[in-house]
Parts: structure tokens; sequence; C-alpha cells
């Protein structure tokens, strides 16, 4: 019995370490932080943006709870990552030498280096809206009170896919990992920013930088907003690509029609339901020869 005894608590410690290295993490942090300066800011001006309710509560609980699981499911992953890593290398695809970029000054590099992984998210995030692809980034869309803390709400198969496509658009490029840090804290809280419940648009840099409203849009569950307002930052990308829309203040409800609101364990098994519904539905209409 001592060896059980030894492996429940080897195991407890684990779950507590991995929880507690996320709890300290930059992102999760910075999320938190942010929430609670917007919150502050609200109840000193007065403004009142947020109404707290049960609702909103369980939204941010389960939110916060979806993303403590992927932290503990995760490290199971990331050796699938570190495979696809390797392969990528092995295949030997032509890239961009890294000495082409040791001339330019960081702020420079660090601007492609933001403008090209805007460009990466554009069409990944695109590749989710897709019908067998959906089902991971639902997750995120099945937030019926959107705030900054809705940005911890993504599954870690979202995460992964992310992972992969990152390393498929950008690594050819070879930019050095200096120049993609440089953006990280500012996209981190521009991500938070665009979720808040405001109707704030950006006038004349609105197609430059990404508004609270722009991304309420994308959030909308209204038909014509579905698989609209792709870009994280620069919605330009959607201008030049047919996905842009913004026609006035987003007053329709969030969420995802079918989706686990904030239920923890649904929300987390739901890509894996979702795709053998399909699977069950695809196979029910083939018809035997």
């Amino acid at each position: 019995m001592s060896w059980l005894l030894e492996t429940l608590r080897g195991g407890a410690a684990y779950f507590v370490d991995v929880i507690v290295r996320r709890l300290s993490a930059t992102s999760f942090v910075a999320a938190i932080a942010f929430f609670a300066l917007v919150c502050l800011l609200d109840w000193f001006t007065g403004r009142h943006i947020f109404s707290w309710t049960r609702r909103m509560a369980r939204s941010a609980g389960a939110s916060v709870g979806i993303h403590l699981i992927n932290y503990v499911v995760f490290p199971a992953l990331i050796l699938w990552s570190a495979d696809f890593e390797k392969l990528y290398e092995a295949l030997h695809i032509p890239h961009v030498p890294p000495s082409t970029w040791a001339g330019w000054p960081l702020w420079l590099v660090a601007i492609v280096a933001t403008v090209a992984y805007d460009f990466a998210n554009y069409w990944n995030h695109r590749a989710m809206h897709s019908r067998w692809i959906w089902p991971i980034h639902a997750i995120h869309h099945s937030d019926p009170e959107v705030t900054p803390l809705t940005t911890l709400r993504v599954h870690v198969l979202e995460a992964l896919f992310m992972r992969a496509s990152y390393f498929v658009l950008l690594t050819w490029m070879g930019l050095p990992a200096a120049a993609i840090a440089a953006g990280l804290l500012l996209r981190v809280l521009h991500n938070q920013y665009v979720h808040i419940n405001v109707d704030w648009n950006h006038g004349p840099l609105e197609l430059f930088l990404a508004s609270p409203r722009y991304h309420r849009w994308h959030h909308a569950d209204h038909p014509a907003a579905h698989g609209k307002n792709l870009a994280n930052l620069l919605p330009i990308f959607d201008v030049v690509f047919g996905t842009y829309y913004n026609p006035h203040p987003c007053r329709e409800r969030v969420g995802a029609e079918g989706v686990p609101e904030n239920d923890v364990v649904r929300l987390f098994l739901f890509p894996f339901t979702a795709w053998a519904t399909m699977i069950v539905e695809r196979m029910r209409r083939v018809k035997p020869d």
C-alpha cells in the first residue's frame, strides 16, 4: 500500500504544481489583472459596463476552469507538438536565413513579426470556423458574457492547432525569437481589450487596430456575422479577404448556439462529442451499395 500512497502523493503534487505555475503565468496574471482594472475603472467612473450577476460569475468561473484544465492536460499533448516540430525540420522546407534580419533594428523586425503573426492568426482563425475544426474553436465562442476573461476560454486542441499553424506559416521566415516576443505583451493586452463589452470604435484607425465593437460582432450569434472579423489585430486582412463586418453598434446576443455555455466538463468534451455526432450523421447519409 505504501507505493500506492506515494503514487497518489506524487500525482497530487504534480497537479498542484502545474496549477500554481499556471496561476503565476504571465498570460493568466495579465488576464486577471486587466479584468480587475476594467472592473475598478467601471466602478470608479460609474459607467456600470459590468453588471455582476450570477450568470457572469458562472461565465468567469467556467473560463478560468477551462484554462486550468487545459494546463493539466497540455503536458500530455506537448510531446505531439514537439514531434511536429521535428517533422517540420526534417522536411528541410526552404526558409529565410535568420541572418537576414541581423542588420534590422529590433523595433522594425518586431513590427514585421507582429504583422506576420496576425496574418497567420487570420488564416488559422478562418480555418477554425470551418465545419470540422469549428468544434475546438466553439469553446471560445460559448461564453454568453464576453469579458477580458473570455481570452482564457480556449480549448487545449485549439492551442495545439494554433501552435502547429504558426510553425507552418511563420517558421520559414526565420524571424528572431526576440522580435516575436517583443510584441507578445501588446498582443495579450489587446486581445483582452477587444473583449470588453463597450461600443468603442477606432474611427479612421479601425482597419489597422481591432476595436471592441469590431470583435463584439465576431462573437455575435447572428447569421450575418458568422465567420466574420477574423483578424486579431489588423482588420485590414478581413477587408482584403472579404470577411469584414462592422455595420453599426452590436446589440446582438453573443455565444454559440448548440454549444454548452458554462459547464466546464461538457465544454472540454464538446469537440469529441461533436465530431462523433458528425461522423455518425455522415455514415447515415452513405447509402449501401
